[in-house]
């Protein structure tokens, strides 16, 4: 197969995508602000930013999948992936004046088990439904950490671009 060949191949292929995203609507850029303020010597807030088209799903993910053992065929262990590190689900859609968005945030880490050879999965998650003004940051969430003596706050900012 030649290299133009395989280019109007994947053309093809991506043409239908591409007119999905122009039909979505408008485009939106959510910033998530995760600020440890139970430390004030805490370091930085962390921040992630989405670009999002209206009424689409996106996922934004950073961290490791941790193998996790979970029994064995033929003689060879087998094992299941985890994803650890900060893992963002958005939607978001306009309604009267504001934004409407849908987000799943999880916050985990693996730690190390003395008892088993898998990692013990340290893991927060949020289900946030709400409403947001654009251009206005909002704390969406404000937790204790069960583990730790340490307090989160979630807070998003969302523009329309």
């Amino acid at each position: 197969m030649t290299t133009r060949t395989k280019a109007v191949l994947v053309a093809a292929m991506l043409a239908p995508l591409a007119a999905a995203q122009i039909k979505a609507g408008p485009i939106y850029r959510a910033e998530f602000t995760i600020r440890d303020s139970g430390d004030p010597g805490a370091k930085a807030p962390r921040k992630y930013t989405l670009t999002l088209a209206e009424h689409v799903k996106s996922t934004f993910k950073v961290g490791n999948r941790v193998p996790m053992a979970t029994g064995t065929a033929g003689g060879a262990t087998q094992y299941t992936y985890v994803d650890v590190g900060v893992n963002i689900d958005c939607v978001v859609g306009e309604q009267e004046g504001r934004v409407g968005m849908h987000a799943d945030v999880d916050l985990s880490t693996a730690v190390a088990s003395d008892k088993s050879p898998n990692p013990t999965i340290s893991q927060i998650r949020l289900n946030v439904d709400t409403g947001l003004t654009p251009g206005k940051p909002v704390v969406v969430a404000s937790f204790d950490d069960p583990m730790t003596s340490r307090k989160f706050d979630v807070e998003v900012s969302i523009t329309k671009l």
